[in-house]
């Protein structure tokens, strides 16, 4: 049910305005001068109709209006400004002081009653387009979540790491700061899907995916997975010598996990890391960095696997 708050500070006025809109189907709350109706308005959190007097004490119906217009954006209020005026100059005033509407009194009730249809067409309107619109930022942001997660590990996927990895690159040169990468490859993954399933397999993936986000503590860092077994990290303002102790924080909480893996040698999983980290020059080649981290991963895979290699560009 709509809301109707009316203010006057006149006793008589005001029950006579109750008693008009009384059967039209409004929530009728009343103020007696504009200060309470300021207090009441300020608490409100729905959309409300409010016919104003213009004359009051502390705080009239232009001071109220330009109270409510001033306010910082949240609910809704359709003011009606009621006044013994008639001149163009009060018309404009109120108007100007942030009244929707206005009336001159004597006023006839079906009159006040066609002006209130009008704010309450507005206010709906207002409120629908607000909600509509909240719903559509929601789903806006659901959207790009779903775009930038991996459906199954649940964290970042490819596109999101290369679109973070270029916006790193350009920061870091701008700011002359160093930036690292760490290839991750679940080791003899392809033996483990063919001894469990994939349905083993994707649970594997799903706890090494949930290792390596929990070891990743800094909120500039970032996990993805890039495809089938293998694992990003992006570690800004990071140079190698930390990007190795990193790696090989993230190597020994996959050993942790202590699941078993019947295809490798030590019969447990395992990951293989590659490092590369440089600080980034005008001109230089993105990709390069890329390049070396992939470099450095099949080092540690031909060097036995369960290992950390790096290269510094």
């Amino acid at each position: 049910m709509m809301k109707l708050l009316l203010v006057d500070d006149e006793e008589l006025s005001l029950a006579y305005l109750k008693q008009i809109v009384n059967p039209w189907g409004y929530e009728v709350m009343t103020a007696s001068n504009g200060k309470q109706a300021w207090e009441y308005l300020q608490s409100e959190c729905e959309p409300v109709l409010a016919v104003v007097d213009w004359v009051m004490p502390e705080i009239d119906g232009i001071e109220l209006c330009r109270k409510i217009k001033g306010r910082a954006e949240g609910h809704k209020i359709y003011v009606i400004m009621l006044t013994m005026r008639t001149d163009k100059d009060g018309l404009v005033l109120a108007l100007n002081s942030g009244a929707d509407d206005y009336i001159s009194k004597p006023f006839h009730a079906e009159e006040l009653r066609s002006r209130l249809q009008v704010g309450r067409r507005l206010l709906e309107y207002q409120y629908t387009l607000a909600c509509l619109t909240e719903e559509l930022i929601c789903a806006n942001l659901e959207l790009n979540r779903m775009v930038s997660t991996d459906g199954l590990t649940e964290i970042a996927n490819r596109r999101h790491f290369e679109e973070r990895y270029k916006d790193e690159w350009r920061r870091a040169m701008r700011e002359e700061i160093p930036l690292a990468v760490i290839m991750i490859d679940i080791d003899y993954f392809k033996k483990y899907n063919d001894f469990y399933g994939h349905i083993g397999g994707d649970h594997c993936l799903k706890r090494v995916a949930q290792a390596l986000s929990q070891t990743i503590s800094r909120a500039g860092d970032l996990v993805a997975r890039c495809g089938g077994e293998e694992f990003a990290v992006l570690l800004p303002n990071t140079d190698n010598v930390g990007a190795i102790v990193v790696a090989e924080a993230l190597r020994s909480a996959v050993n942790q996990l202590a699941l078993e893996h019947y295809g490798s040698p030590s019969q447990l999983l395992s990951i293989s890391l590659g490092v590369a980290a440089s600080f980034p020059q005008q001109g230089g080649n993105s990709e390069e960095l890329l390049k070396r981290a992939d470099q450095a991963l099949y080092q540690a895979k031909t060097a036995g696997r369960n290992n950390v290699r790096s290269i510094s560009v």
